[in-house]
């Protein structure tokens, strides 16, 4: 027998497939498929990162797969996706659902608890024991991803706009952002924003600056790392609110995270707001769509689930 999973994200399109031991025969990483960048370009870039991976564990047929997919968490879009992927050639059974849900299966080892993500946006997840699933940001960036990369780097700009117009306070991050934006002056911005060469990704990019400038004393830079943190930790303890189980466990991914200073003044937060420490992911997100997608079709994967 052979599962699969696929995490179809906007950065890239992740598919792994097991044998019925769950011992890995392939792992293949292809083109991006986020629902909203169009859900036919989505279904193309699964279908060809699938048929990639089965070529290359040199199988024709895999029984089970399940698949997340970013941007797609609402019924419509997945009923959308479905009509869009069809049947899927080589596969026997497949089962489909958001990125959100086969990440906290993948974090938990298939157990309830709660998982928080935070990169270029922000968004917290939870299990519930009767198998529900709950979140809690991920409004995207004009309407919300507080504490987000993208946010924070968006906050320094703006800390900088004000300084230098006198509306705000003097800081560092007016040397710093320049250099890390690489321009001489912040009249070169609003080209830039407007005519989107200067898109959310280079100014999430800031973060490592920030951060830096936090450490080293800057009052401004510093203002910004504890509102980012505390507004990521409130996304947990809502999420937390709503479990059926008290202290679920907060598993953290994202490129903020990988940051030690950032996680460190996470780290101290969360155990300010809720009484909890994070903890690695047990399993990526495309380990929990394997999970998904043989629970969904009846088949427990208990290899998967305990392994630490």
């Amino acid at each position: 027998m052979v599962v699969g999973g696929i995490d179809a994200g906007g950065t890239a399109t992740k598919c792994l497939l097991l044998d019925g031991a769950g011992n890995t025969l392939f792992a293949h990483q292809g083109q991006p498929a986020n629902y909203q960048g169009g859900p036919d370009e989505a279904a193309k870039a699964i279908k060809a990162t699938l048929a990639a991976a089965m070529a290359g564990a040199g199988i024709d047929r895999v029984e089970l797969l399940g698949i997340g997919l970013a941007g797609a968490g609402r019924k419509p879009e997945l009923e959308r996706m479905k009509a869009c992927l069809g049947t899927l050639e080589g596969v026997n059974r497949y089962a489909l659902t958001d990125d959100g849900e086969i990440a906290v299966l993948g974090a938990h080892r298939g157990q309830p608890g709660v998982v928080l993500i935070a990169g270029t946006g922000s968004i917290a997840y939870g299990l519930r024991q009767d198998g529900t699933m709950i979140r809690n940001g991920g409004w995207g960036a004009i309407l919300g991803d507080e504490g987000s990369g993208y946010w924070i780097g968006l906050k320094a700009v703006q800390a900088v706009i004000r300084a230098e117009e006198g509306r705000g306070q003097q800081t560092v991050l007016s040397t710093a952002v320049c250099r890390g934006l690489g321009i001489d002056s912040l009249t070169a911005l609003p080209a830039l924003v407007y005519n989107s060469s200067l898109g959310r990704k280079e100014i999430a990019a800031l973060v490592p600056t920030v951060v830096q400038t936090a450490a080293d004393g800057d009052l401004v830079a510093a203002a910004i790392i504890d509102a980012a943190v505390h507004e990521l930790a409130l996304l947990v303890e809502m999420v937390q609110k709503l479990m059926d189980f008290p202290r679920a466990k907060v598993a953290v991914s994202g490129g903020l995270f990988a940051n030690p200073l950032f996680m460190a003044a996470f780290t101290e937060r969360l155990a300010e707001a809720s009484g909890s420490t994070p903890v690695k992911p047990s399993h990526p997100p495309v380990v929990g769509a394997v999970i998904y997608g043989a629970r969904q079709s009846g088949w427990p994967l208990p290899f998967l689930e305990l392994k630490q």
